[in-house]
């Protein structure tokens, strides 16, 4: 089932549907027969987990790990990272999940799953639940009402669960304390790189050395894989269209009336005297005293505009402040607030945002406004038209999919539509070709490409989304990669060579300087006896590193180093540029600002804690269980 829903679900109207189902159905696993043992890969409290929901897990995990290979797993990778044991370890912490909630008491009730589902928007046309919609979505992808809804409640447990939980993940104050120091402590400290591409010119190759590297290498040089393939495209574009009913185009416009409504608008001015959380009372004082002087000279009726360019301390004062129009939700929420509390003219008080102090100037409201259905229908026309023709395209692919199945091949399914339909979709056949070199009228068409390359000769692809509108594919046959010798991909491997040899000699660099410091070498001599170019950065927290500009492999190693351990223990690594870092000083964060982080430490320690909860709430049912391993049907 799972392969077939990989396949079968390719059309975003579905997708998002299909990828929930999936997920539910590694989750959970449905239909499963407690009495049949014999099928089980492990058995957890005597729920089986059955083979064939093991090896759809299996098959999945697999197809994740050539995707990120680049479509082939390197070898003895499987069995030194034990993917199976990896795969039923996961299931049976699942099924152990889905047990223990029901232990619980935790159920869903059908309103709450009638709720959940009526909300998904792939069941929906035009914003509202579709029920039609929703059943041939579920038969298209082999699915009955009863399963999918079973494996909706299960997901819908899962969340109950961790919400649960979370009722016992409390936040000690000293924990808040601790992640804030951690946070905002700040560090200054020097560094050096050594970027393998300045080593490449060092790096002496010769014809032996690329022949021990070429046999080594081997295996990454091949010819690109091949397919020939058998395609059929259901186009939207050439679909018949008609004038919808005055009923459908106004329950599209009422139920998209969001997309016709421009909402309130303001012009505004404003004059900003910065004033940041770390400024000391005195200064704060001396910054609200500062904007009350230029408030009442506002209100006396001077001309804002000339103030704000004389007074303001952002980028818009030569402006004279001007905002420009804005609506609710583009500004902070107090500058909202004072604006939108204010008659067109007037002048606000003083108002207090993260940036500083602010007086606001309104200087005109543009009302909501919302299109009538007039203006709008051809649009709306266009829209349901479009729907209609992707709705009917994808019948039509679905349609034929269908025949396909029930005709054992496309062969015999073409055979008996040249007998009987003049008007079928065309079979297009393309000779051999690789994924990077499609032919012409392919290039527009990725996805029917990318989809033809996951499959073995004589599979059959689900139908597919495009550019065009949907499609299937078979792949008639496959030409596999070719060994190429050393002659034909010899600049190849000179390039590979020099930029794998570049790599060591950067990171001998780098690991010489490091060597000579921790010797007691000072760091600017080292330097320029090295001739590298050292810097020192800005004061930098773990909450706000931007201003060192370096990667976060970088800035994280750095991060942990002190006064007593001011050298990492080796270069730090980010690709194939290495760093020699060196710790200055640090300061502690300023406790004014504590309050005002709170609320987000609060957040951080909370979802921490509960997936600690999670994990040792699921360890204790695993300890306090059952569960016997088919090991014999595991490794067959």
């Amino acid at each position: 089932m799972l392969n077939f829903l990989r396949q079968k679900a390719q059309s975003p109207t579905i997708q998002a549907t299909i990828l929930i189902i999936i997920i539910v159905f590694i989750f959970w696993g449905v239909g499963r027969n407690n009495g049949n043992n014999r099928s089980a890969v492990a058995t957890i409290n005597g729920a089986p987990i059955e083979y064939q929901d093991y090896q759809k897990e299996y098959d999945q995990t697999l197809s994740q790990l050539r995707d990120q290979f680049g479509g082939a797993i390197p070898r003895g990778l499987l069995d030194s990272l034990d993917i199976k044991h990896q795969v039923l370890n996961k299931l049976i912490q699942r099924t152990l999940l889905r047990q223990g909630a029901l232990k619980a008491g935790l159920y869903v009730s059908d309103q709450e799953l009638q709720k959940a589902i009526e909300e998904m928007p792939a069941f929906q046309q035009h914003g509202v639940f579709n029920m039609e919609l929703y059943k041939n979505i579920l038969t298209s992808s082999r699915l009955t009402v009863s399963s999918f809804e079973s494996s909706m409640r299960y997901n819908l447990l899962a969340e109950k669960i961790r919400d649960h939980l979370a009722r016992f993940a409390q936040v000690s104050p000293s924990e808040l304390q601790n992640l804030f120091n951690y946070n905002y402590t700040e560090v200054k400290f020097k560094y050096a790189s050594f970027n393998a591409i300045n080593f490449t010119d060092k790096v002496e190759v010769t014809n032996d050395k690329l022949a021990a590297f070429f046999k080594k290498h081997a295996d990454n040089y091949h010819t690109s894989p091949e397919r020939k393939i058998k395609y059929l495209l259901f186009s939207d574009k050439g679909q018949k269209e008609s004038l919808p009913e005055a009923a459908e185009i106004k329950q599209y416009y009422n139920s998209n009336i969001a997309k016709y409504t421009t909402p309130e608008r303001r012009k505004a001015r404003h004059i900003l005297i910065l004033s940041k959380s770390s400024d000391s009372p005195e200064q704060v004082a001396a910054e609200r005293k500062k904007i009350e002087t230029v408030l009442a000279k506002a209100k006396a009726g001077e001309n804002f505009a000339e103030l704000a360019k004389k007074y303001s301390q952002d980028g818009l004062a030569s402006r004279g402040g001007e905002l420009g129009f804005f609506s609710r939700g583009q500004m902070v929420k107090p500058f909202e607030e004072a604006a939108f509390s204010l008659k067109e003219g007037q002048i606000s008080g003083v108002v207090k945002t993260q940036f500083g102090f602010h007086i606001i100037k309104l200087e005109k409201i543009e009302p909501a406004h919302t299109k009538s259905l007039q203006d709008v229908k051809s649009k709306i026309i266009a829209h349901i038209n479009q729907d209609k023709a992707k709705n009917k395209s994808f019948k039509e692919a679905n349609d034929a999919y269908e025949q396909i199945i029930l005709s054992g091949s496309l062969k015999k399914y073409a055979a008996g539509k040249a007998e009987g339909d003049s008007k079928a979709t065309p079979i297009i056949e393309t000779g051999f070709f690789a994924q990077q070199d499609p032919p012409a009228n392919l290039k527009s068409l990725p996805a029917l490409i990318n989809k033809a390359f996951t499959l073995k000769k004589g599979e059959l692809s689900s139908i597919i989304e495009t550019s065009q509108g949907y499609a299937i594919v078979y792949v008639e046959d496959i030409k596999p990669p070719v060994q190429q010798k050393l002659t034909q991909v010899k600049a190849q491997v000179k390039q590979d060579l020099i930029a794998q040899e570049s790599v060591k000699l950067a990171q001998e660099a780098a690991a010489k300087m490091l060597t000579e410091l921790k010797n007691g070498g000072k760091f600017k001599e080292v330097a320029q006896k090295t001739g590298i170019e050292i810097h020192t950065t800005p004061y930098i927290s773990r909450a706000d590193s931007a201003a060192a500009k370096l990667p976060g492999p970088v800035i994280k190693e750095a991060m942990l180093l002190s006064t007593k351990s001011p050298l990492p223990a080796k270069p730090i690594t980010d690709g194939n540029i290495f760093y020699v870092v060196s710790f200055e000083e640090s300061k502690k964060p300023d406790q004014a600002m504590f309050a005002k982080k709170k609320p987000a430490l609060e957040e951080q320690i909370s979802k921490e804690n509960n997936s600690e909860l999670l994990t040792a709430w699921v360890g204790y049912l695993e300890k306090n269980a059952e569960i016997t391993i088919n090991e014999k049907l595991l490794s067959s």
